[in-house]
């Protein structure tokens, strides 16, 4: 469950940048597409601007006096009536609402000035012509920016629009008024101030509109491979045709003493100059349309390109993480069984993964302490049969030598009983001197034997303390095997925590992101449009930030889930740890019973020792009893105090010996237990 909210968590943002590229790309062409509309409306508009020009020269040229245009005055009508029925279908109000309302506001200007414009004065009606052709440029303009073309992102189309929309429309604008303007003053046959002034405001702005033409020709030839070379050409022309149309209006007109240029040839000149611009401003338009082109195919070539990759390397991921979730799965459920058997007792199996990350250094630590608690409880179990064998032994001998005690304080008693009768009887000396030396060498016989066992007991029980202290030490090397292992979950444990910082590291920085994206989106509402491209970076920065810190968070809490488990881990080892401290404590206890079964033995091999003595002392008396029957009655009475003597010891070796048996039977018990509980581990042979 938790790979697959890693997975969702992965995928997530992948799909999320992908929508974000996506929806850029399209937002791109989309862009590109009312970049053609916007570019395709305006050229529809620059013929109707054209022709108000020529209207307003001819109208200029007619009430100054030369009646000789009316034919051509008539002809413009006819072409703007026709340009403006077509207009009338191709603006769209749903497409350019507000191109549409100064549309209308032009023709009715228009038919305005159509049906008044010879009934005016001649600088009224060249002002309302210009007037007019200003609502046309103004209306270029719009469609300009309600389509988007003159907010385009790349810099090429951005300069190209800039001469078609601003740049040849004005410096066409600025030679229609000079040509309009000389071709009044030339057929008046005088120029006044205000016509000077207004013919030296357009020379003027016509050079200033030639270095902005040749600025942006300049940059578009920089920023545009493969530019069209009669562009270039054009371009040149049109400029030098302006400079040459320029240099007649300063020498024919303004310094002119007297005017001999005819009214016609300066208007043709200057409608020649015109056509050159109007030349180049087709040659733009088309070179417009193919940088519009080459940057919708650029654009579905990288959509193509993108989602291919993304496509590819989506698959490949996938692949890999199929293969790694696998792998992970696979280890920690076989260190999960191993884990399991482990902790009901089989340590027969190994521990097979098939990995090389740091689930290896885990089942390694695991195999190391597989093999040591196999190796320790396998001599365990040894030494465990050995002291229930040994037990077993010194318990028989025990049972053997309290037989033995038993049978020496029968014997002592019958010593007692016939000293008594050699008191009150010498008749029965001799009987009871013949059952007293049999008694005496059943004394002796069985000192022999006791001591005899005594010292195989006292061997068998310093064997089995041997045994236990390799015991104690096996479950001291258990100990230190845990601590081990305790060691590598604690290191774990830290490095989880490092990662923990590291992705808290992450979220922090991911929030200063954030906090940088706001300031973004504030300075670039500052900028207003200028800042609007930046401003829709700035936002999916955030918008990352934002998904960085949420990942971040995600993968904070997987790494806390983690952490408990190895605190789990941690905990389980802890009590391992605690049983085999336990499992010490035992065994120590079953040494010191051992060690107090040796001293009770010594106890007992010094009393049986102290037993053979006296049957020694005895067995002399009782031949200098034989050699001189007149000391009988001494002898009787030292006899019974000795009797009395053997008695008391009789008994105190009796009693130790039982001791020596409760306490054999003990150890038996503990044997039998340390077994029972070793033999619940299945070990590795």
């Amino acid at each position: 469950m938790k790979f697959i909210v890693v997975s969702l968590l992965f995928l997530i943002p992948i799909v999320i940048l992908l929508y974000g590229f996506i929806s850029e790309n399209m937002a791109k062409l989309k862009e590109n597409r009312n970049d053609h509309y916007g570019i395709e409306r305006v050229n529809e508009v620059m013929p109707l601007m054209l022709q108000v020009q020529q209207h307003r020269g001819l109208m200029n040229g007619y009430l100054n006096g030369n009646t000789s245009v009316g034919a051509d005055i008539q002809s413009r009508q006819a072409d703007i009536a026709d340009t403006i029925a077509r207009l009338n279908q191709l603006l769209e109000a749903s497409t350019t609402p507000d191109s549409v309302g100064k549309w209308q506001e032009i023709l009715e200007d228009w038919e305005a000035l159509r049906t008044t414009a010879e009934t005016l004065e001649p600088g009224v009606n060249f002002q309302q012509h210009t007037e007019l052709i200003e609502k046309i440029r103004q209306l270029m303009m719009s469609i300009s920016d309600e389509t988007g073309l003159s907010l385009s992102n790349d810099i090429s189309t951005y300069y190209m629009m800039n001469m078609l929309v601003n740049e040849l429309p004005q410096l066409i604008e600025n030679s229609a008024v000079i040509r309009g303007l000389g071709n009044g003053a030339l057929s008046s046959g005088q120029l006044d101030d205000e016509t000077r002034i207004q013919l030296l405001l357009a020379e003027a702005q016509t050079y200033s509109a030639v270095v902005s033409l040749e600025k942006s020709l300049a940059n578009v030839i920089r920023e545009t491979d493969l530019l069209n070379e009669q562009l270039v050409v054009k371009a040149e022309a049109a400029v030098k045709s302006i400079k040459s149309y320029l240099s007649v209006l300063e020498l024919d007109i303004l310094n002119a003493k007297s005017f001999i240029l005819k009214p016609e040839e300066f208007f043709d000149f200057g409608t020649a100059t015109i056509e050159i611009a109007d030349e180049l401003y087709g040659l733009s338009y088309s070179e417009m349309n193919r940088l519009l082109d080459q940057q919708r195919s650029r654009l579905q070539t990288y959509n193509a390109v993108v989602m291919t990759t993304t496509a590819a390397i989506l698959v490949l991921v996938i692949l890999f993480y199929g293969a790694f979730y696998r792998n992970v799965i696979d280890t920690v459920g076989a260190l999960k069984i191993r884990a399991e058997e482990m902790a009901s007792g089989d340590f027969s199996k190994d521990i097979q993964v098939n990995t090389k990350d740091e689930l290896s250094d885990v089942s390694q630590a695991m195999i190391l302490m597989q093999q040591d608690m196999n190796r320790i409880f396998g001599h365990n179990q040894e030494i465990s049969e050995r002291t229930a064998a040994s037990s077993e032994e010194l318990m028989a001998i025990s049972q053997e030598s309290t037989q033995a005690m038993q049978q020496i304080a029968a014997s002592v008693q019958d010593v007692s009983e016939g000293t008594e009768l050699q008191r009150r009887t010498i008749g029965e000396v001799s009987t009871a001197m013949g059952e007293m030396a049999i008694g005496v060498s059943r004394i002796a016989e069985a000192a022999s034997e006791v001591s005899d066992v005594a010292i195989r007991t006292n061997e068998s029980a310093l064997h089995g303390e041997e045994q236990l202290t390799e015991t104690v030490e096996q479950m001291k090397s258990i100990k230190q095997t845990q601590e081990q292992s305790a060691e590598v979950i604690t290191k774990l444990d830290e490095h989880s925590a490092q990662i923990g910082k590291i992705i808290q590291a992450v979220v922090d920085i991911a929030q200063q992101t954030k906090l940088l994206s706001l300031n973004a989106n504030i300075e670039a509402a500052r900028a207003g449009e200028a800042g609007r491209g930046f401003s829709v970076v700035a936002q999916e920065i955030g918008k990352l930030a934002e998904e960085t810190t949420q990942s971040g968070q995600a993968i904070s809490g997987l790494l806390n889930d983690i952490r408990v488990l190895v605190e789990e881990a941690v905990a389980s080892m802890l009590e391992m740890q605690q049983e085999t401290d336990q499992g010490i404590i035992t065994i120590d206890k079953s040494k010191l019973m051992i060690d107090h079964i040796l001293e009770n033995i010594r106890i007992v091999s010094e009393q049986i020792q102290e037993v053979s003595a006296s049957a020694e002392e005895l067995s002399a008396e009782m031949e200098e009893v034989t050699a001189s029957i007149a000391e009988v009655a001494l002898i009787s009475e030292k006899t019974s105090g000795e009797a009395e003597t053997m008695a008391a010891a009789a008994e105190e070796q009796l009693a130790s010996m039982e001791e020596i048996e409760a306490s054999s039977a003990e150890l038996r018990d503990m044997s039998q237990q340390l077994q029972e509980d070793l033999s619940k581990f299945k070990l590795k042979a």
